[in-house]
């Protein structure tokens, strides 16, 4: 295998520094072959032995000296041969490595409210009507007590069939309402039509009157599947003629529960209405929507309430 080039050796010994300059001087001597040890002469005198001594103890260093030299260099030179490098040490730790942030994938958000339902206005969130008094009333028929309880409710809750049912759905023939109560049915888009022309809702304000006919439709409907009266179950024609013929309650509050609102509803005195309380006050022939403490006549604010059965809306 052949040997590393060595590129460089940075240092160079001097070794004059720890041997004498006489040391290297030559040294021209005649020796006599001839002489006899008898002719040797050796002082013994004190100083003659402490130059000795001085000169041992001088040389000795110098060797030391020069063996340091030699084993540094020699030192450097295996280093540089094995291509060695010193470990260094830092002063300050070496910090931990940071593993990536794991960010999760965001989740999507729910979806509002749909808002654009065919059949509804495009209120939402619990926006109240612009008019609650004349924005729709009732019509020529005799149906007041499904009249004051979708009024009470769209000030209660908000205008909006999706804010007065826990959720409405657009189908492909129709409607699907979840009410509040957990009450499911569905509306067909024929059934619609024939609830709004036989609710015969009066009134200026088309929004407010296009919801009013969804919440009557769908009372229709649910009207049918509980077979109010007794007569309502024989077709969706008889059920909206059960809500149309003048009906007196024979329970108080059989309009907000029709809307799914029975878990809202509560027997109280006809004062807390005038008080301000939201509800409906019945009385033998007509019942009526209370709001901030005035009833609702056919489209007009009214008087404080006096008398009749009270059902608050809470």
């Amino acid at each position: 295998m052949p040997c590393p080039l060595i590129n460089n050796v940075a240092r160079v010994i001097d070794v004059r520094q720890v041997l004498g300059v006489d040391t290297f001087n030559a040294v021209n001597e005649d020796v006599s072959h001839g002489s006899s040890r008898n002719n040797i002469k050796f002082d013994a005198s004190p100083s003659a032995v402490a130059n000795v001594k001085n000169s041992a103890v001088q040389n000795a260093d110098a060797v030391n000296s020069l063996v340091a030299l030699f084993t540094s260099f020699f030192n450097q030179l295996i280093g540089l041969i094995s291509n060695k490098k010193e470990t260094t040490v830092p002063d300050v730790p070496r910090p931990p490595d940071v593993l990536p942030k794991v960010v999760p994938d965001p989740t999507p958000p729910a979806p509002g409210p749909a808002t654009d339902i065919p059949g509804l206005s495009s209120k939402r969130s619990g926006a109240k009507p612009e008019n609650i008094w004349s924005g729709f009333r009732q019509g020529p028929d005799g149906n007041c007590v499904t009249v004051s309880a979708i009024k009470a409710a769209m000030h209660r809750f908000g205008q909006s069939p999706t804010d007065i049912y826990k959720e409405v759905k657009k189908t492909s023939t129709g409607y699907h309402v979840v009410m509040r109560d957990g009450y499911e049915l569905t509306l067909s888009d024929q059934e619609l039509r024939e609830g709004a022309q036989g609710a015969k809702f009066i009134g200026p304000d088309k929004g407010m009157l296009k919801d009013a006919q969804f919440l009557f439709a769908v009372s229709a409907k649910r009207a049918q599947l509980d077979n109010n009266d007794g007569t309502a179950g024989r077709s969706y024609r008889a059920a909206i003629h059960s809500l149309n013929n003048g009906e007196d309650e024979s329970i108080a509050g059989e309009g907000f529960e029709r809307l799914g609102l029975k878990k809202h509803m509560k027997r109280v005195s006809v004062r807390e209405l005038a008080r301000g309380q939201i509800g409906m006050c019945n009385r033998a022939g007509h019942s009526v929507a209370v709001i901030n403490g005035r009833e609702e006549l056919w489209g007009r604010q009214g008087s404080t309430p006096r008398r009749g059965v009270a059902v608050a809306l809470i």
